[in-house]
């Protein structure tokens, strides 16, 4: 055994055994939902032999059952707003009287959709789902109706949903035939290029223009919180306009980075967007918005339309839910906790100074990641995570995550991802920021060995 792997076994047995101490009822219940859901406990961050079972979120913050309050940075994956805020939570409890679906023409539907298109530049019609994953979806089915075309490229190191062709990525050597339970074909429809790949993604465009019905991307990486570079969201809009490709925005996770969505930020108009969870404030919630002659496909007087209709179709609960974190996340607040997002990533620049480790914090306002690197800049997720999973380096920055749980802070658990909610104030950053440096200092010895290049 090195020394780098006797280090990372100690701290991990250190960090295990506190974590233990912390929790046992979690352990027991954990050990209990083995016996009736696969895999045992489900919505679980990795916390090593088992996760923590939450009582109660709100605000920022987290309580398990074994009384252990933890500062929220991983929010749901997009619940920006932060748990439970109160004008969501009126705005549900209103409605819950009035009724939970009633297979009717309702005006909180048609408020909501007037809202979004008055918000969102690219936003001329709208267009209700249960969720994200049915939203992208749908928006590929109209995409290709709307083309007749068939095939898709996604930008790699992207996540936008479950569905099938949402979900492909090229095969590799954990996944030689790409996602478990995907049909075999699906890849004979799904193209991928890099993000911030200007020359890669023009290639695969022009070489299959005449099939290509649609370009899917985000206006962020969020794996890694990575921005455009060189006006690469401006150069997709541009090349698939030329082709006649629809250029489809993820903006489940990113809308809230800029009051119209990150389209409004880098100044870009997509076609089609997609929205989901983070708009509805920690309820189920699905959107589709854009372009009048494409939305027109979805309308019950076409008489060729797309599928894309089910029983809970706009569903009030998020409906309402989604009209109040519309009517809070003004264009005031979200320049508030993009600032404070700020602050987090430039109190963690220093530490990283300060202790003589090398890395950047990259990302926009309210959405940040650190990266472990030496590279003087991050452009493309891909290539910044076949660096970050290098053996040793990724057995401590999970063992560095772990740690910063025991001392009640959770960020998201494949990438050290922090999403800033609006109940978030400069005493949680200083906490946050206590918590990151006392980590990084018990894992100082462990990079000197396992990634020498790192530490300064």
């Amino acid at each position: 055994m090195s020394k780098g792997e006797e280090l990372l076994a100690n701290y991990e047995k250190e960090v295990e055994a506190t974590w233990r101490r912390m929790t046992p009822k979690s352990r027991e219940l954990c050990e209990r939902a083995e016996k009736y859901i696969p895999g045992g406990a489900l919505r679980s961050h990795s916390t090593g032999t088992y996760p923590s079972y939450g009582e109660r979120v709100d605000g920022c913050y987290q309580y398990d059952v074994d009384g252990n309050r933890y500062i929220d940075l991983a929010l749901g994956m997009t619940s920006i707003i932060g748990h439970n805020h109160p004008e969501v939570a009126r705005a549900v409890q209103e409605q819950v009287p009035k009724g939970l679906v009633s297979f009717m023409p309702e005006l909180g539907k048609d408020a909501l959709a007037e809202m979004m298109c008055k918000r969102v530049p690219s936003v001329e019609k709208v267009w209700f789902a249960l969720c994200g994953s049915q939203a992208f979806m749908w928006a590929i089915r109209a995409a290709r109706a709307f083309t007749g075309r068939d095939k898709i490229l996604k930008i790699r190191g992207g996540y936008n949903g479950t569905y099938d062709d949402a979900m492909a990525t090229p095969p590799n050597d954990l996944q030689p035939m790409g996602p478990p339970g995907l049909p075999r074909n699906t890849l004979d429809n799904v193209l991928f290029a890099n993000w911030n790949d200007k020359e890669g993604t023009e290639k695969a465009i022009r070489e299959h223009k005449d099939d290509l019905a649609a370009v899917l991307t985000e206006g962020l990486q969020t794996g890694g919180t990575i921005p455009p570079r060189d006006g690469y969201l401006t150069f997709l809009r541009e090349i698939t306009s030329k082709y006649g490709v629809v250029l489809i925005f993820d903006e489940i996770v990113n809308f809230w980075l800029a009051h119209g969505g990150t389209g409004e930020l880098y100044d870009v108009k997509p076609d089609l967007s997609c929205y989901g969870k983070g708009i509805g404030g920690g309820l189920p919630m699905g959107l589709i918005g854009g372009r009048s002659d494409i939305m027109k496909l979805f309308s019950q007087g076409e008489k060729f339309r797309v599928a894309a209709i089910v029983a809970h179709q706009g569903d009030p609960m998020g409906v309402a839910a989604s009209t109040a974190c519309l009517n809070v996340m003004t264009a005031d607040e979200i320049a508030r906790i993009n600032a404070m997002g700020e602050s987090l990533a430039d109190g963690i620049r220093s530490i990283l100074e300060e202790l003589g480790i090398r890395g950047q914090v990259i990302g926009y306002g309210n959405h940040q990641s650190v990266h472990m690197t030496t590279a003087d800049e991050v452009v493309d997720p891909v290539a910044y995570l076949g660096a970050a999973n290098t053996p040793g380096l990724k057995d401590a920055m999970a063992l560095y995550r772990r740690s910063l749980i025991n001392k009640g802070v959770r960020t998201l658990d494949n990438l050290m991802a922090l999403r800033i909610s609006t109940p978030i104030s400069e005493k949680e950053i200083h906490a946050v920021l206590a918590a990151m440096r006392e980590g990084f200092v018990e894992i100082h010895p462990i990079l000197k060995e396992v990634a020498p290049d790192l530490v300064a």
